[in-house]
């Protein structure tokens, strides 16, 4: 039920922003608003997740995994990114 509430508070803020119906000044400190307010959500994720025992107790065996998957996509992405720049390089001198 509470997806319907994200929804319907993404659909009202774009109705506002698209309507022209906020403050010349409440847009210019838009950025500073959505800053304040991410840092406020990533503290706040941060005791959640402190107070969980379980994640904490888990967090070396998650933490591994995670830079394990890291590593592997950044090194495939890299891969690919030179695979296909080759490909389009190539296809570019073909072309002229």
């Amino acid at each position: 039920m509470r997806i319907f509430l994200y929804i319907a508070i993404i659909f009202i803020g774009a109705w506002l922003g698209a309507g022209g119906k906020l403050s010349e000044s409440f847009t210019v400190n838009l950025s500073k608003l959505q800053f304040i307010s991410l840092l406020l959500l990533l503290f706040i994720m941060g005791v959640n997740i402190g107070v969980n025992d379980d994640v904490i107790n888990g967090f070396y065996k998650l933490g591994f995994q995670a830079v394990v998957l890291a590593v592997f996509a950044i090194a495939f992405s890299v891969f690919f990114v030179k695979l296909v720049s080759g490909f389009v390089q190539r296809g570019r001198k073909d072309s002229e």
